[in-house]
């Protein structure tokens, strides 16, 4: 998955965008707001519950992000999953409340294969390194457009903010 890809769902949306950088991760510009974005396959977590699935973000992916998300341009994660062609993402605090050099970010199959039905769904889970709830939201390719329109001003992995979120969908 290339973040080519990503863009392309969000084009015919009176999607306002320039992209500034090409690459993983890229910066863009959007309705004013400056965004780094990187986007990772979704891929099985290999642990003991076969529905958990996970994107992995190595040092040097964190590192980058960081640099960006200090120079004004906010941090955002996506995660790909092919079988369903739905997309993920995840909370930038993940990546930079933890000295973890990589930060394994999940969501469920099952959840993935919802949206994909849905147009949008969310995982919420305790993550074990922040010791926080957060809430990773699946989306399918047209619906990404709305999430840009509202992370900066609305904290959509907040539980109870996703919930009047989705509740205005």
């Amino acid at each position: 998955m290339d973040t080519s890809s990503l863009l392309n769902h969000l084009k015919g949306k009176e999607f306002h965008l320039s992209i500034e950088t090409s690459g993983n991760p890229c910066k863009l510009t959007y309705k004013g707001n400056k965004y780094s974005l990187c986007i990772k396959n979704i891929n099985f977590a290999y642990r003991t519950n076969l529905d958990e699935y996970r994107v992995q973000i190595g040092e040097k992916m964190r590192v980058k992000l960081k640099e960006y998300h200090l120079n004004g341009y906010w941090a955002l994660i996506f995660g790909y999953h092919k079988k369903s062609e739905t997309f993920t993402a995840w909370d930038n605090k993940l990546l930079f409340s933890s000295r973890a050099k990589n930060r394994s970010l999940y969501t469920r199959a099952s959840i993935c294969n919802r949206a994909n039905e849905t147009g949008i769904e969310y995982y919420k889970y305790i993550d074990n390194l922040i010791k926080d709830q957060t809430v990773a939201i699946t989306l399918v390719g047209k619906n990404l457009f709305k999430y840009f329109d509202l992370i900066k001003t609305f904290n959509l992995h907040q539980y109870k903010n996703f919930i009047a979120f989705y509740r205005k969908l």
